[in-house]
């Protein structure tokens, strides 16, 4: 089964079967799920798919979930919605209201939501979340788990379909950064299963539920967001050549996708008020418009990476200002900058380590550890073979 199917489906499915079960049932519905694909691995086979594989996934989903009701007698039978209407949902993306109406919780801090949506609306596994948001695996199980409690408390009452006329800028906001997250972890995929650095699917369906969201609510932020997704995407063909990653500066850029460019600047827009998304697709149509990368650029880069650092003190932004810093050739203050930014992450982060030795000299021992640190700490065969062959021309 492609990874599509997966993540996409598993976030519909559990959207669907959430609205009318509730956050009562989020234990067995997420077991009826994975009990869903597991029998589709068996049932399946290369020359007999269904017509409908998300109707079949559903269908065994659901009946899954109510023979648990039934095992458990938490209520009658009776009281679950009928079967027929149950089905018929499957057909609206209820995704987005989902990620809406879980957000408006008060008793589940941001982060917990947050865990929460990217793992069972996304399909994200435990170990991409912590990639993505430097948070250990065993908080996140914690934090999740909690989650479903603090959301049974405020949510038993809520229902989706008027959750568009309910919702409130902050928890519009928190959307955002959930689908900043979500494509991130597509762009930048780890999964060693995968012998590729970009999810495409992820990032596509990120942008699909952004758009959704800027249709809704029509936020300056959300459509830079949509502006800063385009200009990523556009990149795509040029990332991966030949079965080699191709560095940032070193891409082909006649061989970038100029629909996914103009729809960028479309949605790119100056906002009364600052705003991340909006510094960060300046950045990035900066490197793509630029015909040269020399130190005047690199001078405006600078000082849009302190600005941001104003709106979002992120670790990885310092990370992309200190190779920045090395581009215009201060190197102590990028490396002055680094040992801050080391006890923000994860020990052995894998840019930092890459960044760090990229910056040191090259004759320097501690480059070379670095670089080793790297190879250690990433399984996929194509950024290894990167770091190796290219490693002197930076990333």
């Amino acid at each position: 089964m492609v990874e599509l199917s997966y993540r996409t489906l598993y976030g519909k499915l559990f959207a669907a079967l959430f609205s009318h079960f509730g956050i009562a049932y989020t234990n067995e519905i997420e077991d009826a799920i994975q009990n869903a694909f597991y029998k589709a691995l068996k049932a399946w086979k290369p020359d007999k798919f269904p017509d409908n594989k998300a109707n079949w996934l559903f269908i065994v989903a659901k009946n899954d979930l109510l023979n648990q009701i039934k095992r458990q007698q938490k209520r009658p039978m009776q009281a679950c919605v009928e079967t027929k209407q149950i089905d018929e949902n499957l057909n609206e993306d209820l995704r987005l209201k989902t990620i809406l109406l879980l957000s408006k919780s008060q008793k589940v801090s941001y982060k917990a939501k947050v865990l929460f949506i990217l793992k069972n609306i996304f399909g994200l596994h435990i170990k991409e979340i912590s990639a993505a948001t430097l948070i250990a695996q065993e908080a996140i199980y914690k934090s999740i788990n909690r989650a479903k409690g603090g959301f049974k408390l405020s949510l038993k009452n809520q229902e989706l379909a008027s959750i568009f006329e309910l919702v409130s800028e902050e928890e519009i906001a928190i959307v955002e950064e959930i689908l900043y997250a979500v494509f991130n972890i597509g762009f930048d995929s780890f999964r060693e299963k995968n012998n590729c650095i970009v999810d495409e699917d992820l990032c596509l369906e990120a942008l699909a539920l952004s758009k959704l969201l800027s249709d809704k609510f029509g936020r300056n932020s959300t459509k830079n967001l949509l502006a800063l997704f385009c200009f990523h995407i556009a990149r795509i063909p040029e990332k991966i050549k030949k079965g080699k990653i191709i560095a940032f500066f070193e891409q082909d850029k006649t061989q970038w996708n100029n629909d996914f460019i103009r729809l960028g600047f479309h949605y790119f827009e100056k906002p009364n008020i600052l705003n991340k998304y909006y510094i960060e697709s300046l950045i990035v149509s900066k490197h793509m418009t630029a015909k040269i990368y020399d130190a005047t650029h690199w001078s405006e880069i600078i000082q849009l990476y302190k600005i941001m650092l104003t709106l979002s003190d992120s670790p990885i932004v310092k990370l992309n200002l200190c190779y920045s810093l090395s581009k215009l050739q201060k190197q102590k203050e990028a490396i002055a900058l680094l040992e801050e930014v080391e006890r923000e992450l994860p020990q052995g982060h894998f840019y930092f380590s890459l960044l760090k030795a990229n910056i040191l000299d090259n004759t320097n021992n501690e480059s070379e550890k670095l670089i080793h640190q790297a190879l250690e700490n990433t399984k996929q065969k194509i950024r290894r073979e990167y770091i190796l062959e290219n490693m002197s021309l930076g990333f």
